[in-house]
């Protein structure tokens, strides 16, 4: 006789059925103590972010209080969507941007920077709804978004060397600071800790040494914190709109889009990935809700006075500590609302010298994507190489973008790669490119394609109705992507026989 199984309490039940937890071979005590994991290994955001927008005018524990509390909202608006398990933060990339890019150079006010940013936010949810997104992130060359990242990553190296000394201005534009400070010590010990702890693969390495390098500052410089506790409230910083009757203005929403598209479609698929949630047209069930969810927190860190919200990579720690669904998002999310409201004054009080350490870090990660630029291509080298050396040569994350889209498209005619769009100079038999999707759908290996629209995953059955339109709305993947393409570009016999009955290898 078989043993009885114990019966689960409707909560648990509820959530997992929610959650779809049994089904993708996780339970809640690993999403609990995933989420748990993923917030140590982003809470240094929250700290880091505020020292970048108190360059922007910012008071640190006001930016901290607000990136904590959008951060909580949107982590959990998108684990209860996408169910996905996200870590959404204030992240390094727009801070700096809106810092050093948009307010530094006194281009914009802090509040008119900070209306650009609401305006993103927008455009980013507005994008999520339609296909647009898609097909902007396929048209933008790779090159440019890898160049995009090792940009950021130099400026950040850049901005947390230059806040302890190291990096100085001198007679040929920059020099060597002094190396005897009690700052540039702990600064390098802790760079030193940090780095060992994260090759040895420690859970929360930069947390830690974030908080080693803060207490040994705080002996040694005897600037301890006044408080470490305390109830907090939200305060409210109205952007100023009236930056959007400049013309530049468009150009930097335009900017600050694409960083956080760029960074969005990056984490999600590398997350996805390493939680094997990637399908295998390269979608991800699910990632129209991030997107929305991004560009909403966006717009409601602007009116916070705060940096936009995105997918953080260290976040993925969770995934590799079991997580698998939006419960650890939801997680993170509470954690991040406690932080916001108790932990904040202890936060706030982290000095530069332990914070440099972790700009340093970010650089190495970023940096880290020059790997997949093809440096024997001319036509993907250049463009990646302007668009990362122009950021921290400019003290500009826009001059950056603006470079390497230039000459990205000024190769695409010098190089005569556009021959390839011509007929009369392709060097097979001269076909359009109508003809030639055409060709693909038609004679292609007779092997089906399903859309996750026509036939839906297993799990869809126990999803709540909420997620489950959200899941479908929008692109999951490439092949939709071209199938929006498709009335344009392929035959009449082809577009009749529908999505769902087009080849897998059509595209």
């Amino acid at each position: 006789m078989e043993p009885l199984l114990e019966e689960p309490q409707p909560w648990t039940w509820a959530i997992d059925r929610y959650f779809s937890i049994s089904l993708r071979g996780s339970t809640i005590a690993t999403e609990l103590r995933a989420g748990t994991t993923a917030f140590l290994a982003t809470a240094n955001n929250f700290v880091v972010n505020a020292h970048i927008m108190s360059h922007a005018g910012l008071h640190p524990e006001t930016s901290l209080v607000s990136g904590a509390f959008a951060a909580g909202v949107t982590c959990i608006l998108c684990g209860m969507l996408s169910n996905l398990p996200l870590g959404l933060v204030p992240s390094v990339g727009p801070n700096v941007y809106i810092a050093y890019s948009l307010v530094g150079p006194r281009l914009f006010s802090t509040q008119q920077a900070l209306a650009i940013s609401a305006t993103s936010g927008v455009c980013l949810v507005l994008l999520s709804l339609t296909p647009l997104l898609r097909i902007v992130l396929g048209l933008m060359p790779l090159s440019i978004k890898y160049g995009l990242l090792v940009g950021t990553g130099l400026l950040t190296a850049f901005i947390g060397l230059k806040s302890i000394g190291v990096v100085t201005a001198g007679e040929d534009i920059v020099a060597l600071g002094d190396l005897n400070s009690t700052a540039f010590v702990i600064s390098a010990a802790s760079l030193v800790f940090t780095a060992s702890l994260l090759y040895n693969a420690v859970t929360g390495a930069v947390l830690l040494g974030m908080l080693s390098s803060t207490l040994i500052a705080w002996i040694y410089l005897d600037d301890w914190p006044t408080k470490i506790f305390a109830l907090q409230g939200l305060s409210f910083s109205m952007p100023n709109f009236d930056a959007l009757s400049q013309q530049q203005a468009f150009s930097e929403i335009a900017s600050l889009m694409l960083m956080l598209l760029f960074s969005l479609s990056g984490a999600i698929i590398g997350t996805a990935k390493m939680a094997g949630l990637l399908q295998e047209d390269g979608g991800v069930r699910g990632s129209t809700a991030v997107y929305m969810s991004s560009g909403l927190g966006t717009l409601l860190a602007a009116f916070l006075g705060t940096s936009p919200i995105f997918v953080s990579m260290s976040a993925a720690a969770g995934v590799r500590d079991g997580g698998r669904t939006g419960l650890v998002s939801l997680v993170i999310g509470v954690y991040s609302l406690l932080t916001a409201f108790v932990l904040s004054p202890l936060a706030s009080a982290i000095p530069e010298c332990a914070i440099a350490p972790v700009l340093v870090l970010v650089g190495v990660s970023m940096t880290g994507e020059a790997r997949e630029i093809q440096w024997w291509n001319m036509l993907d080298a250049l463009p990646a190489f302007l668009c990362a050396v122009f950021q921290p040569f400019t003290y500009s994350v826009s001059n950056g973008i603006y470079a390497g889209v230039a000459m990205s498209f000024i190769l695409f005619f010098t190089t005569g790669s556009f021959l390839a769009y011509i007929p009369s100079f392709q060097k097979t038999e001269p076909r359009g490119l109508v003809e030639e999707v055409s060709a693909m759908i038609e004679h292609s290996p007779q092997q089906r394609y399903s859309s996750p629209k026509v036939v839906p995953e297993e799990e869809d059955s126990d999803v709540a109705p909420v997620r489950q339109g959200l899941i479908h709305l929008g692109l999951s993947g490439k092949q939709e992507a071209l199938h929006l393409l498709a009335p344009w570009l392929c035959s009449p016999e082809t577009r009749s026989r529908g999505p769902h009955e087009w080849p897998h290898d059509a595209f």
